[in-house]
């Protein structure tokens, strides 16, 4: 991949991709079985509890199952949409981690499938970065700590791609806010870097509702 962009002259140590892979595949497994427990307190809690004779079989005791019953259709959302683990996994198997001195978040939309930021990617002194939208690869709704030191890029950003933070290996999967609008940056292209990008599956600009294909 061409990239225009120059080094700055400190820059911290490239992460190993497999211990990013591994960071983010925990922290997506310890999102959903904290869900999961929850959900089984809430929903089957109440009736095992009746079967027991430790509560009384009434309206009030199984008053839980109804917010165990959202808990699961956010939980079943949040894994089937906002979780990108397995497309930044397959970018990050096309691509090779770029260095950006800035990673700045501009807006975080609340979406039914999960939290949506709004970002911007650049070097320090350059200008025209474009405009990115970008989802937790581990399905928390929280922006991840470490990205005041800037950021791994593995990608293009016309196309999108993944965020890595240097520090804590959290990434963020990312495509571009508006994606007609770059249209004339892609038809620019080397074909070598729109080959790159389909087989890394970044030609889809479909969005806000990302999947795993």
């Amino acid at each position: 991949m061409s990239n225009d962009i120059s080094r700055p002259a400190t820059v911290p140590a490239t992460p190993n991709v497999e211990q990013v892979l591994s960071h983010n595949f925990r922290a997506l497994a310890k999102f959903v079985a904290f869900r999961l427990c929850l959900i089984v307190a809430l929903m089957l809690g109440p009736v095992v509890c009746i079967k027991l004779g430790v509560v009384p079989d009434s309206a009030f005791t199984v008053l839980p199952i109804v917010p165990g019953l959202f808990v699961l259709t956010f939980t079943v959302l949040r894994v089937r949409f906002a979780t990108r683990y397995f497309a930044c996994k397959r970018v990050l198997r096309h691509y090779p981690l770029t260095h950006y001195s800035r990673v700045a978040k501009k807006e975080i939309r609340g979406k039914a499938y999960g939290t949506v930021f709004t970002l911007r990617v650049s070097i320090r002194g350059q200008h025209g970065a474009p405009l990115m939208r970008g989802v937790n690869a581990a399905g928390s709704p929280r922006w991840p700590a470490g990205f005041d030191e800037g950021g791994w890029v593995a990608g293009d950003l016309p196309y999108g791609g993944v965020v890595v933070s240097p520090t804590t290996n959290a990434m963020l999967f990312i495509k571009p806010d508006d994606w007609d609008k770059l249209e004339p940056r892609r038809r620019e292209m080397e074909p070598e870097r729109a080959d790159l990008a389909r087989r890394a599956r970044l030609a889809n600009g479909k969005w806000p509702e990302p999947r795993f294909s």
